[in-house]
């Protein structure tokens, strides 16, 4: 290996190993090298494992011979056929291992590498520097970041890290890699690289799947443009169709009935009250409490506030929300009782309210029926981050809560109440409502009174 000062950048240093590099490629690394925390984005075949990842991992070797990698991927085959080989070239010094499992890398120095892919967040936990973090420093990687669980970037969290790396391709708008680029886009330095970027990709093939997507289609936007898409699940209302209505909006009109909704929570998650005027729909508070009466006692201030009846309040009655509901009502306020596990009144078509809820409310915005405002981004996270699906009945349903948030994304608080104030009221009133719903037994209900957490 040549003798090199360790005083050398990551990009100096593959620079000076015979690479050719772009500029995204030496600020990804430049970045990374400072110890910033650094999520790459890159449309298809640009070089991110091979180029980046790999001289990363060099760098890191040569800089901390003791240094420990933890690497995973959403696929195991990624570790071993692109990212361990590729590290093998870099490294020659190393004992690289690709084997069946685990992928390794050892150094002279006894500095380690593990590459594994797994869905136990156990197996990505306990990773610290054993003498010093300037001695064995660890170096978090992460390949094909769309597709790793969120229990995997949790365990990392609590990790001792001095270096990381979050890349990949792009995919559905969602879980931790997606919200690098959005929520937590201030903890991550970010990096978003499209077929523009690359000179070396073949322009024949882009034009070709251009002419056979067209530029609008997800696949064109994933795999050339590095945009998130929503081709490998179907969302109730992407962000495409959301911000198409929030550009055409209708003028507000406050002539219609009035609906307020109330999602009900607890401890760090969201109260939420919503109100529909007519066709004019907006967020009164959301706000957190742990104290349920003192919560109870906020709605109720908010309801005479904002002068709506009681029978104009439709209230999330699952989970914590019965007991919330209980505490209104023992003030003088007899709301109505929403289950989303109840029978949808259009049955043929939906599993359960909540679906019909989701899925009639979203077409009430794309239709621009409703006039949202100014829409704050939490909101308009949660409307578009929840996917459709068949029942075997073939009737449609909205994904669990619990399916969400094994895939990273939490509760959707905000987009509860809006769609529920949408669609609840008059349309409802005969169907389930005050008190006669709990007579009735009412399956488990995925519009859960608990809320969760702040998204």
């Amino acid at each position: 290996m040549i003798n090199l000062s360790p005083k050398l950048t990551p990009s100096q240093y593959a620079i000076l190993h015979g690479a050719n590099l772009y500029d995204w490629q030496i600020e990804a690394l430049e970045a990374f090298g400072k110890g910033w925390p650094t999520a790459l984005l890159t449309c298809n075949g640009a070089g991110k494992t091979a180029v980046v990842a790999a001289w990363a991992a060099a760098w890191f070797f040569y800089r901390y011979p003791k240094g420990k990698m933890p690497a995973t991927s959403g696929s195991f085959n990624q570790l071993q056929n692109q990212l361990w080989p590729a590290l093998e070239e870099r490294l020659p010094d190393c004992s690289v291992t690709s084997g069946n499992s685990p992928c390794t890398i050892k150094t002279p120095k006894g500095g380690k590498a593990l590459g594994f892919s797994t869905n136990d967040e156990g197996k990505a936990e306990g990773w610290h520097p054993t003498i010093d973090g300037d001695t064995d420093p660890v170096f978090i990687l992460v390949d094909e970041g769309k597709t790793v669980p969120e229990g995997i970037f949790n365990a990392f969290d609590r990790c001792t890290k001095k270096y990381q790396l979050y890349i990949s391709s792009a995919g559905a708008p969602r879980g931790r890699f997606f919200n690098c680029f959005n929520e937590l886009a201030g903890e991550y330095y970010t990096i978003i690289v499209s077929y523009l970027d690359c000179p070396h990709l073949d322009r024949e093939k882009i034009e070709k799947d251009r002419r056979i997507y067209g530029d609008e289609h997800p696949i064109f936007k994933s795999m050339h443009l590095a945009e998130f898409t929503t081709e490998d699940g179907r969302m109730v209302l992407d962000i495409q169709n959301l911000t198409r209505a929030m550009k055409a909006q209708p003028e507000i009109d406050t002539t219609g009935e009035t609906v307020a909704f109330c999602d009900f929570a607890a401890g760090g998650d969201e109260n939420v009250l919503a109100v529909k005027h007519g066709n004019r729909v907006r967020i009164i508070k959301a706000w957190k409490e742990r104290d349920t009466v003192q919560a109870s006692r906020e709605f109720i201030q908010l309801f005479k506030d904002n002068q709506i009846s009681a029978g104009e309040i439709w209230g999330d009655a699952d989970g914590l929300g019965t007991v919330m509901i209980d505490i209104i009502a023992e003030e003088g306020w007899t709301i109505n009782r929403f289950h989303g596990g109840s029978a949808s009144t259009e049955p043929k078509d939906y599993a359960n309210l909540i679906a019909e809820v989701w899925h009639s409310g979203a077409l009430e915005i794309q239709k621009g029926r409703i006039n949202l405002g100014e829409l704050d981004p939490l909101l308009a996270r949660q409307l578009t981050t929840r996917k459709s699906e068949w029942n075997d009945n073939g009737k449609l349903r909205v994904e669990s809560k619990e399916k969400m948030s094994k895939a990273g994304v939490k509760s959707p608080d905000r987009a509860d109440a809006v769609l529920g104030c949408i669609v609840c009221g008059s349309h409802l009133t005969g169907a389930i409502s005050g008190h006669d719903a709990d007579k009735s037994v009412i399956p488990e209900a995925d519009f859960e009174g608990a809320g969760g957490v702040e998204f």
